[in-house]
């Protein structure tokens, strides 16, 4: 569940207390999980943060009928977009004391290979050397997981405004899984609270759970 060098990795917490930490603990290799639940809730945090970092923002209408898993997908994808922004600003600092190229060292584990390469270099005089073990130091870093979950009995139908059942594809959790499996990048998908057949069955019509050519899995289920 944790990636690269981290031994940290922030669990989900309620429906919102976790909802935008990625955004600020990501960029420092940290990993965390975002709840599904509420996407209403993810699609202002949407907004708020599409404002602060000057991103294109276009509401996805509560009319729409697969508004919930579009919602998870935007929201994700924004998040990801943001961290990726704060991660290479990160990348580019220099080798400082205090900054938060610094701060992501600083947290590593002891034991971390590129922690003690890092221990070493910062203890190097002003040199070649230091200089290429600097680049390689930064070639190696890697930004947090953002990983998300589903409490799997959170499983509400959904109604038409005809008061018509939309379908078992339309339920809560079934959309939450769609909005995930639809976003881009590689992540995590954390299972919880129970057992949900039809939602592990609905969980097989989506490729990014598979293997691809090479062997990898862009989506990964916890």
């Amino acid at each position: 569940m944790i990636k690269g060098y981290q031994s940290v990795h922030i669990p989900v917490m309620g429906t919102g207390h976790s909802a935008d930490t990625p955004i600020r603990v990501a960029p420092l290799g940290i990993s965390s999980v975002i709840s599904l639940v509420d996407d209403i809730l993810l699609e202002r945090l949407r907004k708020f943060y599409s404002n602060k970092f000057d991103l294109q923002y276009d509401a996805i209408p509560a009319s729409d009928i697969d508004g919930r898993s579009k919602r998870i997908s935007a929201y994700l994808n924004s998040v990801k977009e943001i961290v990726q922004i704060k991660f290479d600003e990160i990348k580019k600092m220099p080798f400082t004391k205090g900054n938060d190229k610094a701060k992501y060292f600083d947290l590593l584990p002891e034991t971390c290979e590129i922690k003690k390469d890092y221990v070493k270099m910062m203890e190097m005089d002003n040199c070649d050397s230091k200089d290429e073990l600097a680049k390689e130091l930064t070639k190696k870093m890697e930004s947090g997981s953002i990983d998300v979950n589903i409490m799997v009995k959170v499983d509400a139908e959904r109604f038409g405004r005809d008061g018509e059942s939309l379908g078992q594809e339309y339920t809560d959790a079934k959309t939450a899984l769609k909005g995930f499996a639809e976003s881009k990048g590689k992540a995590n998908m954390i299972f919880s609270a129970g057992i949900n057949q039809t939602l592990f069955t609905y969980m097989t019509k989506f490729k990014n759970f598979y293997r691809d050519a090479s062997g990898d899995i862009k989506k990964k289920i916890i």
